[in-house]
């Protein structure tokens, strides 16, 4: 495998410069690369075999002896040196060819080689970027016509990639680069063009597998690009996802793990790409529980009274529903990398919203449009299985109730068929509802509401168009078939949430509140068919930033609206990447101007997890003559609250938990542009400090806020402090400051 740039030595680079001198038939001067001396200066896995010839390794500020046409290749080689290397990975020395240039993928054009003659089988080189040749790729012309066109595999990770040229030995040949596209992955990147007569690179391979557990194991790399994977059992496609593996032992760095254990006993087929030399294939095995490296749930970044999956990336919560006595929580997942990707939906559920048990995924990615329904494992889309919400089947819409017993509906947004619903009856084991798939409903990120009053079912998806921009359309229908549109709600974008809460706890006088995936709302009256907005400007509760694309349970006991929403963690060297907020009640209530605030706080339960009082102050005056208080948290895990009441006028007041500090001025009674009004003169805060994070409630839930912890995770936050500013005769009473350490939900 190769290595990124900034690992190769000084020294190398100055001994595999490429120069174009001009010799006698314009061909390049080739070098002879031994391998013994590229290993000595520790290139790792990168072949260079003895009688390699070199034809660029662009470790040049120009293209020395190229023809340049268009833009892309313009200002010379990328490079680490200077700064123009950007998130690229995998090339070697200092400089590599790009076409991304400015953090933009709009800059076409072509980079032509000088001419020379091809005296090896192969030419090898390190390619990066777009998936596609009608975009961007690299070509072999001979004698001027074009003998080979090959693109990367998609991503900004350079891999080793060979091109077959044995049938053109002994005749001249040129090297085309080329970005011919201006938009979405239109970019290439390569390094390292050489002629050699070893084979490098990945090629298809295929294992068949008897699987004698519910789960198989894959040994996941520590970097590289994520190829694709194909898993068929009889003929069925079970499993179909890209997933970057380890090509050897030493280059793992988790273990994942794919769900079969609907197939013990039979055997199943693995298609995959195989570095050459590898053994990936030997090292994938069946296991009755996930493989950890690390310990359990006890990782440096690991939240520890927040619910997070045991590994692979996660991004928005979806499908949220109370169902058989249990919270189900599902969301977007990769179960295959702790970047971004493939999309499945990850699946836990709890009785009390504190205490989770991760479940297996309920819904698969699919193999796209060619592969027919019939052919796919009932869990599995079309496509990537994007946002979506979850219900229970209070109608008997889907005519699979049985008696009493409801049926617990997923609706999905099927990137390759549209949103589509998916039932289960024992809230596990979840198939594709057949009757209308998808469901005719345009947009995505759907969220689905029985509306009572008028026994039709309400859908509320989002689309970006000419006509009305970002905006969410709602839908309503008797059968979850056949769908009429009602409104076009404009000004609003991705992962509406749709729910009607009581005004100060009166359940005879409600609103419904209409929130996007920023967690800013709209409060208004819905008929069933209009949605009504009170108020012209979105309102915030969580700002922004603080987490993203939330949503709330769906069915809750007694009307209960239970939010959690992603919390965007950066867990470098974690076999986990991001997470969730603490599961928050929202309310909506009355406030001073008489406009209504939709307020958010922990969950009551949380607060099971409370060890007894550190320490618990009340009645500290903070004054002129005493502008501070602190007290030392021996812990890393707390739950406090905070009451600060304000005496004559004072300016400010500074409250730090370890490097966290939030100012709050009492004048225009924010924390910065953050609103929190105080209350008969009092500001009452709640903040969790959880291993990853610190969540924020101000003035009583009126606003939230999340911030990360990451520089200080598996460290204890040391103390808090209150420092006041104010004029002699002003000051800041604490009316109680209290310290609860918390238990770990994991032990």
């Amino acid at each position: 495998m190769s290595r990124s740039g900034p690992a190769a030595s000084s020294s190398m680079q100055g001994s595999v410069k490429s120069r174009w001198s001009g010799k006698e038939n314009n061909e390049l001067p080739m070098k002879i690369l031994l391998l013994i001396a590229f290993a000595a200066m520790g290139l790792g896995n990168l072949v260079m075999a003895a009688g390699d010839l070199l034809i660029a390794d662009f470790e040049d500020d120009r293209y020395d002896g190229w023809t340049i046409e268009g833009d892309a290749f313009r200002k010379g080689p990328a490079s680490m040196n200077a700064g123009t290397a950007y998130q690229v990975t995998g090339f070697m020395g200092d400089g590599f060819a790009s076409s991304y240039r400015g953090h933009s993928l709009k800059p076409m054009g072509k980079l032509t080689s000088p001419e020379f003659t091809i005296q090896r089988d192969y030419i090898n080189l390190l390619l990066g970027g777009s998936p596609s040749t009608h975009s961007a790729g690299v070509k072999v012309l001979v004698e001027g016509e074009q003998v080979a066109c090959i693109a990367a595999v998609k991503g900004f990770h350079l891999n080793e990639t060979s091109i077959p040229v044995k049938a053109f030995r002994g005749k001249k040949a040129r090297i085309e680069i080329y970005d011919k596209n201006p938009g979405y992955w239109g970019l290439i990147l390569v390094d390292q063009i050489r002629q050699s007569d070893t084979k490098v690179g990945f090629e298809p391979v295929t294992r068949d597998m008897k699987i004698t557990d519910k789960l198989l194991l894959f040994p996941v790399a520590k970097s590289g690009t994520s190829r694709r994977m194909v898993i068929t059992v009889a003929g069925i496609v079970v499993h179909d996802l890209t997933a970057c593996l380890a090509m050897s032992e030493d280059e793992i760095a988790w273990w994942g793990y794919l769900d079969m254990g609907d197939q013990i006993g039979k055997t199943a087929t693995i298609k995959l790409e195989e570095e050459i030399g590898g053994s990936v294939r030997e090292m994938i095995e069946c296991a009755a529980e996930p493989r950890c490296l690390l310990p359990k749930y006890g990782e440096k970044y690991r939240p520890q009274f927040h619910f997070s999956q045991l590994n692979g990336w996660n991004n928005d919560p979806n499908g949220m529903v109370y169902f058989n006595g249990r919270y189900h929580l599902f969301w977007q997942c990769n179960p295959l990398g702790t970047g971004w990707g493939n999309m499945y939906w990850g699946h836990a559920s709890s009785p009390d919203l504190v205490n989770w048990t991760e479940h297996k995924r309920a819904l698969r990615s699919g193999g796209g449009k060619g592969v027919p329904l019939e052919q796919r494992h009932p869990s599995m889309a079309t496509g990537a299985c994007f946002s979506g919400s979850g219900n229970v089947d209070h109608n008997n819409a889907t005519g699979l109730n049985v008696g009493d017993q409801k049926t617990l509906l997923l609706f999905n947004s099927d990137m390759n068929a549209g949103i589509s619903a998916f039932y289960s009856h024992d809230g596990i084991n979840f198939q594709r509802w057949m009757q209308k798939y998808p469901l005719g409903i345009t947009g995505r990120d759907a969220k689905f509401v029985f509306h009572k009053p008028t026994g039709d079912w309400v859908a509320v998806s989002c689309l970006e168009n000419k006509e009305h921009g970002r905006h969410f359309p709602i839908f309503t229908s008797k059968d979850l078939q056949n769908w009429t549109l009602k409104q076009n709600f404009t000004d609003v974008h991705e992962c509406p949430e749709f729910m009607e809460l009581p005004v100060d706890g009166d359940e005879s006088n409600k609103r419904w509140v209409l929130m996007e995936a920023s967690s800013e709302y709209f409060i208004g009256s819905f008929d069933g068919k209009t949605f009504v907005p009170e108020h012209e400007e979105k309102k915030v509760t969580m700002i922004p930033r603080s987490c993203y694309a939330g949503q709330c349970f769906s069915n809750s006991p007694g009307g209960r609206a239970v939010y959690i929403g992603w919390a965007g963690l950066a867990t470098e060297g974690m076999p986990f990447n991001q997470g969730f907020t603490i599961p928050m009640d929202l309310t909506l209530r009355t406030v001073k101007d008489g406009s209504l605030h939709l307020f958010a706080n922990p969950v009551k339960e949380v607060e099971s997890l409370r060890k007894s009082a550190e320490f618990r102050e009340k009645d500290i005056e903070l004054t002129d003559g005493n502008r501070s208080f602190s007290k030392a948290l021996s812990g890393e895990l707390y739950d406090i609250t905070v009451a600060l009441r304000k005496k004559g006028a004072p300016k400010t007041a500074t409250i730090t938990i370890g490097k966290v500090s939030l100012v709050y001025n009492f004048a225009t009674e924010r924390f910065g542009k953050i609103a929190a009004p105080l209350k008969d003169g009092r500001l009452n805060m709640r903040i969790l400090v959880d291993r990853a994070t610190v969540e924020i409630f101000m003035a009583d839930g009126y606003s939230y806020r999340l911030q990360t912890r990451k520089a200080m995770s598996g460290t204890k936050p040391g103390a808090i402090s209150i420092k006041l500013d104010a004029p002699a005769d002003s000051g800041v009473v604490v009316d109680e400051l209290t310290a609860y350490p918390m238990k770990s939900i994991w032990q």
